[in-house]
């Protein structure tokens, strides 16, 4: 049963991160909006990717700009907020984290 992840604030300021990734499971994605776009070069993300090459992470991509956030790993999807109706229907559940 795949979950969507939507991390709504920075990891840099509380431990919203570290909790959904310890709670991850095969086939899960996670999403970066708003505040949690600070997430796209967070240490613990590019951590859980790389020794999880399969998990896909996205980001809203018109919230990371606002925030003067670039994924310098470019391993992340950049997406829209019209796009995220479909990651919805992709995943048989969702849990935001803020």
């Amino acid at each position: 049963m795949a979950m969507l992840h939507i991390i709504r604030s920075s990891g840099y300021n509380n431990n919203v991160l570290a909790q959904c990734l310890n709670m991850l499971l095969p086939n899960d994605s996670i999403l970066l909006m708003d505040d949690g776009c600070y997430n796209v070069n967070h240490k613990l993300l590019l951590k859980a990717q790389l020794a999880a090459p399969e998990l896909k992470i996205y980001f809203i991509e018109q919230h990371a700009t606002a925030r003067a956030q670039k994924n310098t790993a470019q391993t992340f999807s950049p997406t829209t907020l019209t796009d995220v109706v479909t990651l919805l229907f992709q995943h048989d559940n969702s849990i935001t984290w803020s």
